[in-house]
């Protein structure tokens, strides 16, 4: 089958897979899973704009990055704001946004192992049918558009170090600037992005489309960060809530994640693996999860929250920060100890999450794990050198997440990062097939990176 015909293909099995998962687990029309994103949506569309109540204050906010709200408030004008069509809309978007994210894993596998169809195939049949890129898509959570945007950053940061153009800088800059708009810890693939120019082009000649990159993301970022010096009164240039989220992670009474350990999660846990059908297990699933809470829940009482209110967004975050710190200094072997906990959870599993208790989940996520390490071990080591900015982007995120807080979900933008690898490896297991009538041809060789990723594509 023609390599065109076999990327159309999987795009849509990637899509249909999603619009299934979607379809057959309604999980629009469990309540309460829009969180922060569908309140600061509907705040939107009632004018009040981006705002939110947190923390003890209801007003506009930085909580969240900007884009993925929006594009809850888009659906919910299209279908009304927090109903069952509205979030059936925006999931079914999400299905949709899984087309794009194979096309760009099989771009990625062609710029990484250029002129080895089969990688890209692989990399892209992983992507397209992975559980957990699946069943994120069910989710009114930022991780699906996350994980899209960062794979196209990195294709086009690739493209860049293959021809230098300006004009593939200032995409990938502008595509960066979007990724770190969505979610900007993942800003973190700048890094990734960097080195891909300079393995294509030389560390002299990348260093113009490396600025080209930086400057356009910077550009993209200047009205989100102006708008927050308008309502905060400070520099805040993408969210407020890293201190926040630190705390989370760290006080006295957290397990390394930003949910609380309760027995009552176990009964819950129990139903649901009595449940018959996949919408009642998903739904019993999603029970457990309202039922282990948020840490706030239980660590701020409400002297906390009327302390908070009086003072900035910005400044609450860091009065948590502080309070971590103090908690970490009282106990100074707990920190790397939360750490080590959490760099585990980020590899295997968050044991706080009552959804990756599920056998489903963690049978495919160290499925894929185990798969992504051996394409990185069997594959040849000039392949290996091209996927060093994936490695380093990937291993940048998880030590982010090891030293602050972690979540299944921030594991899922990482995903489409090792699908490639496993394609990788997964083509060295193939047998190479040669016709008998066919005569061999030889091998030109090859004398750079950019002149190796010559022909690679964007789909196809």
């Amino acid at each position: 089958m023609p390599d065109r015909r076999v990327a159309w293909f999987l795009i849509a099995l990637a899509v249909a897979a999603r619009a299934a998962a979607v379809l057959v687990l309604q999980s629009h029309t469990v309540p309460h899973s829009t969180y922060e994103h569908g309140e600061i949506a509907a705040n939107l569309l009632a004018g009040r704009g981006f705002a939110v109540k947190f923390l003890g204050a209801d007003g506009p906010t930085s909580q969240q990055a900007p884009v993925y709200p929006v594009l809850v408030a888009a659906a919910y004008a299209v279908g009304g704001v927090g109903t069952p069509r509205s979030l059936l809309i925006l999931e079914l978007g999400q299905a949709a946004l899984g087309g794009l994210l194979v096309a760009g894993v099989m771009a990625l596998a062609r710029e990484v192992a250029p002129g080895r169809t089969w990688t890209a195939r692989l990399a892209g049949l992983v992507a397209a049918l992975h559980p957990t890129l699946v069943y994120a898509a069910t989710h009114v959570q930022v991780a699906p558009l996350a994980a899209m945007l960062l794979t196209y950053t990195l294709v086009w940061g690739y493209r860049t170090g293959r021809t230098g153009r300006t004009r593939d800088a200032i995409v990938t800059g502008a595509i960066l600037s979007l990724l770190i708009l969505t979610d900007p810890i993942l800003g973190v693939t700048a890094v990734g992005v960097a080195l891909a120019v300079a393995a294509g082009q030389g560390l002299r000649r990348a260093a113009r489309p490396v600025a080209t990159v930086g400057l356009t993301a910077l550009v993209g970022m200047v009205p989100w960060t102006a708008r927050n010096y308008a309502v905060h009164g400070e520099v805040v240039a993408v969210k407020s809530s890293f201190g926040y989220a630190f705390w989370q992670g760290n006080c006295a009474l957290s397990e390394g994640t930003d949910k609380v350990v309760r027995p009552s999660v176990e009964r819950v846990l129990a139903r649901a693996n009595a449940a018959r059908d996949p919408r009642a297990y998903n739904a019993a699933l999603w029970q457990a999860r309202h039922e282990a809470g948020y840490l706030d829940d239980v660590a701020l009482t409400a002297d906390d929250y009327r302390a908070f209110a009086a003072v900035s967004e910005p400044e609450r975050s860091r009065q948590l920060f502080r309070r971590a710190l103090a908690d970490l200094r009282a106990e100074p072997s707990r920190y790397p100890k939360l750490c080590l906990r959490r760099l585990r959870y980020f590899v295997l599993f968050d044991e706080t999450n009552p959804k990756t208790r599920s056998l489903v989940y963690r049978t495919s996520h160290l499925g894929l794990t185990a798969l992504a390490a051996l394409g990185l071990i069997l594959t040849g080591p000039e392949v290996r050198r091209r996927l060093g900015p994936t490695i380093v982007t990937t291993a940048l995120i998880a030590a982010f997440h090891a030293l602050t807080i972690v979540s299944a979900r921030f594991h899922i933008p990482i995903e489409p990062l090792m699908a490639v690898w496993a394609g990788c490896g997964l083509t060295r297991l193939r047998p190479q097939e040669i016709p008998s009538t066919a005569r061999p041809q030889p091998r030109r060789p090859t004398t750079s990176y950019a002149s190796a990723s010559s022909n690679a594509g964007l789909v196809a």
